[in-house]
C-alpha cells in the first residue's frame, strides 16, 4: 500500500516578485508503507520544502499529497498530526519550552487526538514516561517535571526523538543536515 503519494506537486514562493523561487516543480513520488527514504540534494534543491509540504507547513500551489490514501493537500498542519511525527534539525524546535518534559511527552502521546485534550499526568502516566525516558540513558527519568527550556540542546533533541515515536505515526519526517566529505 502507498503510504505517501505525491503527484504534480508545485510550490513557488514570492510569485511575481524579483526574489521569486520555484521550489517544487511537478514532483511525483510514491512511498510504500514500511519504506525508509532519504532525500539528498544540494542547498536550495527543495528537500526541506518537500518535507514541509508533506507536513502541511504550507499548501501547495498545485498537485496532490495523499497520506495512507487520504488526500491531505488542503489540510492544515495540525490536522495532519494524526498521521505525521516530525524531528527537526534544530534541537530547539519540536518541543514546548515552557512546559515540562512530562507535559511535552503527554502532548506527543495525544498527537492527532482532540484539540483540547484533558491533561492528566496521573501516576500510571508518569511511570510510563519514566520508563520511556530511561531508555535514552541520559538520567532524565527523575526530572520529568523539569521545564523543557532548561535542558541542553542534546537533551531536547533526544526527547524530541522520543516524542516522535512514543505514539507510532503513519509517517516520520526528519530533517538532518550532513556534511559532504571531500575525499581528495
Amino acid at each position: 500500500m502507498k503510504m505517501i503519494e505525491i503527484t504534480g506537486l508545485r510550490k513557488t514562493f514570492n510569485r511575481g516578485a524579483p526574489n521569486e523561487v520555484r521550489a517544487l516543480q511537478g514532483i511525483d513520488l510514491d512511498i510504500d508503507e514500511g519504506d525508509f527514504v532519504t532525500i539528498i540534494g544540494t542547498n536550495g534543491s527543495g528537500k526541506s520544502t518537500l518535507l514541509n509540504a508533506v507536513a502541511g507547513v504550507f499548501l501547495p500551489d498545485r498537485g496532490a499529497i495523499k497520506i495512507d490514501g487520504i488526500d491531505v493537500s488542503r489540510t492544515k498542519d495540525y490536522m495532519r498530526a494524526k498521521f505525521i511525527s516530525r524531528v527537526f534539525q534544530n534541537p530547539y524546535m519540536g518541543t514546548a519550552p515552557d512546559m515540562t518534559i512530562a507535559e511535552n511527552l503527554l502532548l506527543a502521546v495525544q498527537r492527532g487526538g482532540r484539540r483540547c485534550p484533558k491533561i492528566s499526568l496521573n501516576r500510571a502516566c508518569m511511570t510510563r514516561f519514566e520508563g520511556e525516558v530511561a531508555l535514552l540513558e541520559m538520567n532524565l527519568e527523575k526530572r520529568l517535571l523539569t521545564i523543557m527550556g532548561a535542558l541542553s540542546g542534546g537533551q531536547r533533541q533526544a526527547l524530541t526523538l522520543l516524542m516522535a515515536v512514543i505514539k507510532p505515526p503513519k509517517v516520520r519526517l526528519s530533517t538532518i543536515l550532513g556534511r559532504r566529505r571531500n575525499d581528495d
